[in-house]
């Protein structure tokens, strides 16, 4: 089937992001605008049938095109280069056995922070966050080995991202585990590094175990908070030692008297440490930031050859670049091969040459195999441009012109040919030594659409299905858009063309006008994560830098076209249109209105809400009977009746100034707003959806907030009578982010949350069932499968979107063998 074509003409106007000049283009068909951009046919039969099943698979699966986000340390194991763990900031945890080819995620009940082979059983991998994990299968089942699962009294989650942490018999001290170390020479000896939680005033410490885990002892504590290394001193025949390198300083450490000795480093702050083994000894390298004080440069890379005692810089001839421009380079990471620490990969920022006479910048990945006394290029990035053209591609680069170098690397221990790369977007690979790189994200299909390789780690908001093509397929992202899928979801094209780049971030959310085949409305900002309180913290949303509003489609979301978003008046105030840099959220149109002027309202978050009664070519701030305290509205329910339910988000910081959410509705199209009751002792209304067989019943799903390390005011209420009294059917500790109802049974109702695990009710929220094998960290909004009834999609907060069984995936395995599922 072909792409849908327009049936409407589409008034738009644009606003110049220079001189806030609006410019009326007038579209009168795009289905001509179709016949040039876009020839040919995207179907589902034309889709390389290898990248995906035709009917779905039993159990859950992820969905999207791959990458997105930011992926971190790329860890190898010594016995076979083609199984490689990589995790995200956004909880999880990935593994390939073909060399990236696929991968498949798991949970560990949060974000991973180190990963490490045993070298002499490089079938066992360990893994650390809030607790000490270990499999002996490369990474198919796990164990809790510290704390050992008989001292936990309790797992916890608090905090808006429901930091997960151990509560224990012992008392555990209350710090993550950042990094861990097997000694080469002896699998039982480990070592494991704790940065304190920020406010807990402890110090940075180093365990060590004997006996694989089963029992722990302090043998240091460590300037710094963040531990970088830990090196064995069996790599220099010492086996009773080791060196611990943080953020700010180093020790040694003879583990036979638990003597503890401070090494002098070269630099006050450590940005990297690595290190390994030479014929006869081991080199360890720090990397710091370069500096340029009274003409005397310092920082860069610096080498160590006796363990630790003494450093010398080798720079190589980067420092010849500062000379030639007077311009410092900047470098993120490092990475050596452990079993040829001579060869070290050096992820590079920002270093200056002189080309043709003048300065150039470039980025990309340096390598030296001599121990840093020289240094090559093997990959060069300028704005955007891979100079050395020796990377394959991926869909991000394609479509987006993104290409940074790497913020992680990583070498295979054993063969210092292949090295990963990881940065804000994808994972890359080579296998030469860096002659050629090839993406590890997508698979292309023959019409240049593409689909996953499961390494996905982008927030998705919702699944939108076309009225007028079951194989049309929607997903709105944060930090890549939105994608939409015109086989059911096997394979994807990105929708964001008309787009201004300013807005391309995000798109919160699109309606389809039910009435009009391929009319589709979205709404867009560059703020995303909302409506998550470190927004707050990071300053987005008052720095007078946001950008965003309403776009709208007449062919099916191929091209996109601007809503008018008017003209700032000197008083302040907007001439006809929606305000410049609107970050919009959430966008609801009345099916009832005529379909030659929609009528659309569209939440501003922390402005209010606006409405337009003649398809946005015009729109009127509708403000009256909201508190000005707080305008954080974040989404907007329409009942049947045409009755408006609006919610406003919590506002302030967690733990300091707290502005609670509301709940408000309007039976006159938003003239006037009236407070409509909310639970006791809940500040944060998420999202809400109603029964359409009696729409007085409606879910509200609830944020919580911590209080004294508890969470309160969260869950799941329902009302019976429209909103007048609330009921709790849902734990108010659980994070939950939204519910839905089954559209084939208004009796089932599903919800998801941030502490791994989604849920199902079969009698209106009495009585609850988890949905066995989803257990990603953090779920965000269940989406019944209107094309394939019993199945289900959920969207996450860096996972992309899972689809699965409605009633769960009985028996399922997750991940850890020795701890209970979550409740």
């Amino acid at each position: 089937m072909c792409r849908p074509e327009s049936q409407f003409p589409l008034r738009i106007w644009y606003l110049s992001q220079y001189n806030h000049c609006m410019i009326k283009i007038l579209v009168t068909t795009f289905s001509l605008l179709g016949l040039l951009l876009f020839t040919g046919c995207t179907s589902s039969e034309q889709a390389d049938s290898s990248l995906g099943a035709e009917t779905p698979t039993p159990g859950w699966e992820v969905i999207g095109p791959g990458g997105g986000g930011t992926i971190y340390i790329p860890t190898i194991s010594p016995g076979d280069s083609s199984n490689v763990f990589v995790r995200c900031d956004m909880t999880g945890a990935y593994v390939t056995e073909n060399g990236g080819d696929s991968w498949r995620m798991f949970n560990l009940r949060g974000v991973v922070r180190d990963f490490e082979f045993d070298p002499q059983a490089p079938e066992t991998i360990y893994a650390c966050n809030s607790g000490l994990y270990r499999s002996d299968d490369r990474g198919r089942r796990w164990k809790l080995i510290y704390p050992s699962p008989e001292d936990v009294t309790e797992e916890v989650m608090t905090g808006d991202h429901a930091s997960h942490r151990f509560r224990t018999e012992s008392g555990m001290p209350d710090s993550q585990i950042v990094k861990v170390r097997v000694d080469p020479a002896d699998s039982n000896h480990l070592f494991i590094g704790l940065s304190p939680s920020r406010n807990s005033g402890q110090p940075a410490r180093v365990l060590e175990s004997t006996d694989k885990g089963t029992s722990w002892h302090e043998v240091a504590q460590v300037p710094g908070r963040q531990i970088l290394a830990i090196f064995p001193g069996s790599w220099v025949g010492r086996s009773d030692e080791i060196v611990v390198v943080s953020d700010s300083g180093a020790v040694g450490v003879a583990l036979d008297g638990k003597d503890v000795r401070e090494l002098r480093l070269p630099v006050a702050e450590v940005l990297a440490a690595e290190g390994g083994t030479i014929p006869g000894g081991s080199y360890l390298y720090i990397l710091s930031g370069f500096s340029n004080e009274g003409g005397v440069l310092g920082g860069g890379v610096y080498r160590s050859s006796d363990f630790g005692t003494t450093w010398e810089k080798v720079n190589g001839q980067l420092e010849d670049s500062v000379a030639a421009t007077g311009r410092l380079p900047r470098f993120r990471t490092l990475a050596v091969s452990e079993g040829h620490a001579e060869v070290v990969y050096l992820s590079c920022e920002a270093l200056w040459n002189m080309e043709n006479g003048f300065p150039q910048r470039h980025s990309g990945i340096l390598k030296t195999s001599d121990g840093g006394e020289t240094w090559d290029w093997v990959l060069t990035v300028s704005g955007g441009r891979v100079l050395t053209e020796n990377f394959e591609g991926d869909w991000i680069l394609r479509k987006l012109g993104w290409f940074r170098n790497p913020g992680h690397l990583g070498v295979s221990p054993t063969n210092p040919e292949v090295v990963y790369g990881t940065d804000s977007g994808r994972a890359i690979k080579s296998e030469d030594g860096g002659r050629t790189w090839q993406q590890c994200i997508n698979r292309d299909a023959e019409d240049r659409s593409f689909t996953t390789r499961g390494l996905d780690v982008t927030t998705t908001y919702g699944v939108h299905f076309d009225p007028f093509d079951p194989q049309h397929i929607f997903i709105s992202y944060t930090d890549i858009g939105l994608f939409h899928s015109y086989n059911g979801g096997k394979t994807w094209n990105h929708a964001i063309t008309g787009i201004p780049r300013q807005w391309r971030n995000t798109c919160y959310w699109l309606e389809f006008d039910p009435a009009v085949r391929g009319r589709i409305y979205s709404v867009w900002a560059n703020v995303h994560d909302l409506p998550r309180p470190k927004m707050y913290r990071s300053g987005n949303l008052v720095n007078g830098n946001q950008q965003g509003g309403v776009a709208v489609s007449g062919d099916g979301g191929q091209w996109w076209g601007l809503l008018d978003l008017g003209i700032l008046k000197d008083d302040g105030t907007h001439h006809k249109g929606m305000r410049p840099g609107a970050v919009c959220t959430h966008l609801v149109l009345d099916p009832e209105s005529p379909v030659e002027s929609r009528v659309l309202y569209v939440t501003d978050y922390g402005y209010g809400v606006w409405k337009s009664q003649d398809e946005g070519r015009t729109w009127e701030l509708k403000n009256e009977g909201l508190s000005p305290e707080n305008l954080y509205c974040w989404r907007i329910t329409r009942l049947p009746s045409g009755r408006l339910i609006l919610l406003v988000a919590r506002g302030g910081i967690e733990g300091r100034e707290v502005i609670s959410g509301a709940l408000y509705f309007s039976d006159d199209g938003a003239d006037s707003w009236h407070p409509m009751p909310m639970p006791d002792g809940v500040s944060a209304p998420n999202d809400l959806v109603y029964d359409p067989s009696r729409p007085d019943r409606m879910y509200l799903s609830c944020w919580p907030l911590s209080k004294e390390g508890r969470e309160a005011g969260g869950g799941l209420y329902r009302t019976e009578d429209g909103g007048s009294t609330w009921e709790q059917i849902f734990k108010e500790n659980k994070h939950v982010y939204a519910a839905a109802v089954d559209p084939f049974d208004n009796d089932v109702i599903y919800i998801a949350t941030f502490n791994s695990a989604a849920y199902r009710s079969e009698d209106r929220g009495e009585n609850w069932s988890r949905l066995g094998g989803f257990n990603f960290k953090w779920g965000h909004r269940p989406v019944p499968d209107i094309h394939h009834p019993g199945r289900l999609y959920i969207t996450s907060f860096g996972g992309s979107v899972f689809h699965g069984p409605a009633d769960g995936l009985a028996g399922a395995f997750e991940d850890i063998e020795n701890l209970p599922p979550l409740e």
